[in-house]
């Protein structure tokens, strides 16, 4: 039993080892964004390369996450504030069914790209653990910053950092 429990214990921290090594691999702020295509909702491919010199606000959201139907909203309304001033939003979702996506895109009126991966071929390549997280990349395809969780699309706070990134080039 005592084999067991040590057996146990050294797959734990295995586990452990093997999470704090991909947090570490994640990409992050300096690094450059890994490039992607992916399918949108309303037809053909999107690629972020597509967007070279313009800032990237590359949102990972899912029409079943209460956190993500919150914001979104929000995220809807900043981005048609700033949409002319060259701020690209790109939202993939995680939704296995693209027409959950399509659907709540529609309702909330989101008219940026929202693209689908319910292979999980960005998620994976960003290291996404987190829903809604949000990638902040500037007009050279490098990381500003990465966020975790909700943000209030709306509040001054978010809305001075999003002046500031397109302000800076992106």
């Amino acid at each position: 039993m005592k084999r067991f429990w040590i057996a146990v214990l050294a797959a734990g921290i295995a586990l452990s080892a093997v999470s704090a090594l991909q947090y570490l691999m994640r990409p992050k702020a300096g690094d450059l964004a890994p490039g992607f295509s992916l399918p949108s909702v309303e037809s053909g491919q999107v690629s972020l390369a597509g967007y070279e010199g313009r800032p990237v606000i590359l949102h990972f959201w899912a029409s079943w996450c209460p956190p993500c139907i919150e914001e979104f909203p929000s995220l809807v309304e900043l981005e048609r504030e700033f949409r002319d001033r060259g701020l690209v939003v790109l939202a993939v979702s995680q939704d296995e069914e693209p027409a959950a996506a399509a659907s709540f895109a529609k309702r909330v009126g989101a008219e940026f790209p929202v693209l689908l991966d319910s292979e999980t071929r960005v998620t994976d390549a960003y290291l996404n653990r987190y829903l809604p997280e949000t990638v902040f990349i500037d007009a050279s395809g490098v990381i500003l910053e990465r966020h975790a969780g909700p943000l209030d699309w709306s509040s001054d706070e978010v809305r001075r950092r999003v002046e500031d990134f397109i302000g800076e080039g992106g």
